[in-house]
């Protein structure tokens, strides 16, 4: 399937201003951007090199390419402006679809998902979004949960921004805030690698999360979306899946 995607590869020319994959092959490599600051799906490793979930569906990407794989490493803020000044051909990283941002990038349908969660400090319980009412929550700039929780519009609770998910975690374990609404593969590997430290208390909603590329970019988007269907029907997906997250894909994984 690799093999005959990779052929595909070669399809008519896109809008003016788009990137196309004819540029890209005959630049040598693909610039991919992914996330970073978010474990497992994007982190720096002890080495200082990206890797996580959105890492190691990017080298798939590369192979089914047959390019060596340029990967740039954003921030959550910053995932979109790559994308609009160039620095990147598309973005695998963690990004959810929505409204908002489809006014400017194209997503794809989604490759992976989870549920954003209240994470908390043990000596507190957050049940439901109400028991929020008065609190500081902490949330990553720019993220859906932050979006989310604007848009529940809870009384009294204080919405504190944070670059990424890890500072927003770190802001719980030193009392800076009362909880954090995060990823549940982050809460997971933070309780894995702190028990008793915190702890995951309800799921505030669940987000498909998509590639990206540039408005108008019709070829490269097509070929996402062929590439992201060849990755589930072969099980590469969800052996990543299970690699980092300890599940496969979820069966009711929206798509688009």
């Amino acid at each position: 399937m690799a093999a005959a995607l990779a052929c595909a590869a070669v399809l008519p020319a896109s809008p003016a201003g788009a990137v196309t994959l004819a540029e890209i092959q005959g630049r040598g490599a693909v610039r991919i951007g992914v996330l970073t600051g978010a474990p497992p799906n994007g982190m720096i490793d002890e080495n200082g090199n990206p890797s996580g979930y959105d890492v190691d569906v990017a080298n798939v990407l590369g192979r089914y390419l047959a390019l060596p794989v340029k990967l740039v490493p954003l921030t959550p803020p910053a995932r979109i402006p790559a994308l609009q000044t160039g620095q990147v051909d598309f973005l695998i990283a963690t990004l959810a679809p929505t409204g908002e941002r489809a006014k400017t990038v194209m997503f794809t349908t989604p490759y992976s998902a989870f549920d954003l969660v209240v994470v908390t400090t043990p000596d507190k319980t957050f049940a439901k979004a109400d028991d929020l009412k008065g609190k500081h929550v902490a949330v990553n700039r720019g993220s859906s949960q932050e979006a989310a929780l604007r848009r529940a519009a809870i009384p009294g609770v204080e919405i504190v921004v944070y670059e990424d998910d890890s500072t927003s975690v770190q802001a719980v374990l030193s009392g800076q805030v009362d909880c954090a609404i995060v990823p549940s593969t982050v809460a997971q590997g933070v309780i894995k690698q702190m028990p008793g430290a915190m702890k995951q208390d309800f799921t505030f909603f669940s987000q498909g999360n998509s590639m990206a590329t540039l408005l108008g970019d019709f070829e490269l988007h097509q070929y996402l979306n062929t590439a992201i269907y060849v990755m589930k029907v072969s099980g590469e997906l969800d052996r990543i899946s299970v690699k980092w997250t300890g599940s496969p894909l979820p069966p009711n994984l929206p798509t688009f």
